[in-house]
């Protein structure tokens, strides 16, 4: 048996077992299911930590709490200096409780150093977020930065509040919270490979780093870390670029064919949807360009490994059946979908630890990984969306790959979209399935690949032919008149 009889057989059995699990998710009702709804983080609470100078600058996502300077005045959180670590971390220790029960309130070991500076303490002492808060400040600090220690969800923050029976009026340094992982990253930011340690300095931490409010800079909202890994990224897009996208889609939406090369070969589960591609690949405005770096800095994602984004429209009623994101020979190890409308019915997971439901909200992104860390196939990220209220509702979706988008495919594509209106002509798709039928599922891609290397240039050539042969055309012409004029003349003369 042939390696490209084996990749087909191999497609077909996970088509099958993918077929099964989605059956088995359909035989569910999606609407009964008790879901946790998402987002719930907003911008009010969303706050920047960064540091560095100039190009080189590094910034983690963190939560403000409910109490002390509001987020909305992005003033009062305009902090800049030195993250010191407590001391006790947790800013506890070995103090014992009181009769009541309750925690000591003291000045922390160091207090001397944190005078002034940022405190960076950890909530796992007992605690309360107001009493690290009065800890804090007792201590001289300007600032507090919390670490939720947490190592089931290491990405995960939330946002700390008040306990009945609290009083929190006399907070007023900033108090934000940081996820595990960020503190990992805050705690090695200075230091380099094979450092000694007796070399690193402030516990590796940066010597000095700003705090404040995140306005409409992204930020992230962890949903669950494995099984599937899905978060959300708030402010992906501006209104403005969400808007851009949707117009320069909505000329060349159509209903949805069986088209390899353009994302379309699922079609019954996408019933009544139209779809395009905007290709765009390496010819990008500045514009868009800039939206697709920022996708890259966010989630870590090359751009060359991203496809053009894919345009949705879901017309009231409409809606996504419970899906897997496949590609007969490239499963896209994960898939960031972007709502470009407010509208439109609630993305659903229903296979996640616990059923999850993402409403839309324009702008704001789902990430979320199609594979696992083996790289096989993850049955939890089976996905659908709702049927909306109300309509057209528009999403974008972009799917990130292992290997990177061939540079044939990023230039030749766009170039041969061009001339019409932005659509990929039919005759390329069928070119494709034809390589891939002649070739194989693995050598078929390739092939197409190459071809893609040389048809801008032969389209170049026979555009330029073409102008040619008008201008020599022409030329025939006018030679041809001036002749006939000559010769008229010729025989004029001659009657004379």
């Amino acid at each position: 048996m042939t390696l490209t009889h084996r990749l087909s057989l191999c497609c077909i059995c996970i088509l099958a077992l993918l077929s099964l699990a989605r059956g088995a998710v359909d035989n569910k009702n999606l609407h009964d299911l008790d879901y946790i709804v998402y987002p719930q983080r907003t911008e009010e609470e969303a706050a920047v930590l960064e540091w560095g100078h100039s190009a080189i600058i590094s910034a983690l996502d963190a939560s403000v709490a409910q109490f002390g300077p509001q987020t909305t005045e992005a003033a009062l959180l305009e902090v800049e200096c030195m993250p010191i670590l407590a001391s006790p971390l947790n800013g506890v220790g070995n103090r014992e409780e009181d009769e009541e029960g309750n925690l000591p309130i003291q000045e922390l070991d160091n207090a001397d150093d944190v005078r002034g500076n940022m405190v960076v303490m950890t909530d796992n002492g007992g605690l309360s977020a107001v009493g690290m808060a009065k800890v804090a400040k007792l201590s001289g600090a300007a600032a507090l930065l919390v670490v939720n220690i947490d190592e089931k969800r290491p990405d995960d923050i939330y946002r700390l509040e008040v306990m009945d029976g609290e009083d929190a009026e006399d907070i007023d340094i900033p108090v934000v919270m940081i996820s595990l992982n960020s503190a990992n990253v805050l705690t090695t930011a200075t230091v380099t490979a094979n450092m000694a340690k007796e070399d690193i300095v402030n516990n590796g931490m940066p010597d000095r780093v700003r705090l404040y409010a995140g306005g409409d800079r992204p930020f992230f909202e962890d949903v669950e870390p494995t099984d599937p890994t899905l978060y959300l990224i708030h402010n992906l897009m501006t209104d403005e670029e969400a808007d851009s996208l949707l117009q320069s889609a909505k000329s060349k939406l159509s209903p949805i064919t069986d088209d390899i090369l353009q994302f379309s070969n699922d079609k019954e589960n996408f019933e009544n949807v139209q779809r395009t591609v905007v290709w765009q690949g390496m010819l990008q405005s500045p514009a868009r360009k800039a939206v697709e770096e920022r996708i890259e800095q966010v989630t870590g994602f090359p751009a060359a490994h991203h496809s053009d984004f894919v345009i949705d429209r879901l017309d009231a009623g409409v809606h996504w059946k419970a899906h897997y994101d496949t590609h007969p020979y490239l499963i896209p190890m994960a898939t960031i979908t972007v709502f470009l409308t407010d509208n439109g019915g609630s993305v659903v997971f229903p296979s996640a630890k616990e059923p999850v439901e993402i409403t839309p909200t324009k702008g704001m992104a789902i990430v979320h990984h199609n594979t696992d860390n083996k790289h096989n196939m993850d049955l939890s990220s089976v996905h659908a969306m709702m049927a909306g209220t109300e309509g057209p509702a528009y999403v974008a979706r972009k799917f990130i790959f292992t290997t990177p988008v061939s540079n044939a495919r990023r230039i030749a594509l766009p170039i041969l979209a061009l001339p019409f209106g932005g659509k990929l002509p039919g005759f390329v798709s069928a070119f494709h399935d034809f390589m891939v039928e002649k070739f194989g599922m693995e050598d078929g891609p390739v092939y197409f690949d190459k071809a893609c290397v040389f048809i801008p240039f032969l389209i170049f050539l026979s555009i330029a032919q073409l102008v040619a042969d008008r201008v020599q055309g022409k030329g025939d012409k006018k030679k041809d008149t001036k002749k006939k004029g000559e010769g008229k003349k010729k025989k004029k003369g001659k009657k004379e």
